[in-house]
């Protein structure tokens, strides 16, 4: 799988995202599937000596933060829950009966998942209010117009670029139509996604097995996954 097509992907993945944000369950649904996905082929995309262990820590972390968001309706439980993935990579590098070669490296790469994991679940936590469906439509489709831009075939540096501003402006305009978010909020929310949307697909883009169909379907769903803490942030100074 090329790198438009992950761009694509992670385009239609974004739009879902902003179609599933006008109703709360479905959301939780879509960020699930996503961590699921996301399990499956974060080791082998990292280039893990086990995928097993690693994929089985990095689906429970996202999906406990998960459903701490949606019993509680906040993400302070999260933090606990990546206090206890951090407890679980090692458990499962000690069930390891391999002699656990680059035992640091599994590590390390086991708890970036389950990070990446925990900041997926906070893309439901501003509640099903109007006003937080409308920062989550915003930057879902921020995040939309920026990966659609990766799929463009240009220089990396100029495609960074290109996604970098045709997030903005669509976050921009998300904000102008959306009076609950506001141009300059919606504007920042743009650039935001627009910034990681393009330095996921410039790093990403360079690791060997980024072209093999799980882990290309695990970095297609790495920006909106990731784009979850930054916009519970800038939902939460919003709403407040």
């Amino acid at each position: 799988m090329g790198s438009s097509t992950r761009g694509v992907v992670t385009a239609a993945l974004a739009a879902v995202l902003a179609l599933s944000a006008m109703w709360h369950w479905p959301l939780l649904v879509v960020v699930a599937l996503a961590t699921l996905l996301v399990a499956g082929g974060w080791p082998r995309l990292a280039g893990l000596p086990v995928t097993a262990g690693p994929g089985v820590v990095i689906a429970a972390t996202g999906l406990a933060a998960l459903a701490v968001v949606a019993v509680t309706g906040s993400v302070d439980g999260v933090a606990i829950v990546l206090g206890l993935a951090v407890a679980g990579s090692f458990v499962q590098e000690m069930l390891r009966r391999d002699g656990r070669p680059r035992l640091v490296e599994s590590v390390a790469g086991t708890v970036t998942g389950c990070v990446v994991a925990g900041s997926a679940a906070m893309w439901p936590a501003l509640g099903d209010t109007r006003p937080a469906m409308a920062v989550v439509v915003t930057a879902a489709a921020a995040l939309a117009a920026g990966a659609a831009c990766t799929a463009v075939p240009l220089r990396p540096r100029l495609v960074a670029g290109l996604a970098t501003v045709v997030a903005g402006g669509a976050g921009l305009l998300a904000g102008v139509l959306l009076p609950a978010v506001g141009p300059l909020v919606g504007g920042v929310t743009g650039l935001v996604a627009g910034v990681l949307t393009s330095a996921v697909h410039l790093v990403l883009g360079r690791f060997p097995t980024s072209s093999r169909p799980l882990p290309a379907l695990a970095a297609a769903a790495l920006p909106p996954m990731l784009a979850g803490a930054p916009t519970f942030m800038l939902g939460s100074v919003l709403l407040a």
